[in-house]
């Protein structure tokens, strides 16, 4: 069974849609390492997507708490 995410990478632009598909991959392999490098880069992606006004600041934030939780749960 396919596992459902709060966020769809298929709804962002480039490189937020490849790092969240990145991350989603290393949580399903349970590779704490590569979630925490896959962590990294959205944390940047996010922040380019929100000075690009492709998502706000509010957006921004609930994807780090999301998916900082994914790491930590």
């Amino acid at each position: 069974m396919e596992a459902v995410y709060k966020y769809n990478p298929q709804d962002y632009e480039e490189l937020l849609r490849d790092y969240m598909e990145e991350f989603y991959r290393a949580y399903e392999e349970r590779n704490h390492l590569q979630m925490v490098l896959a962590m990294q880069r959205l944390h940047s992606e996010t922040k380019y997507a929100m000075k690009e006004g492709d998502i706000s600041s509010g957006t921004r934030e609930e994807m780090l708490t999301y998916f900082g939780g994914l790491i930590d749960g």
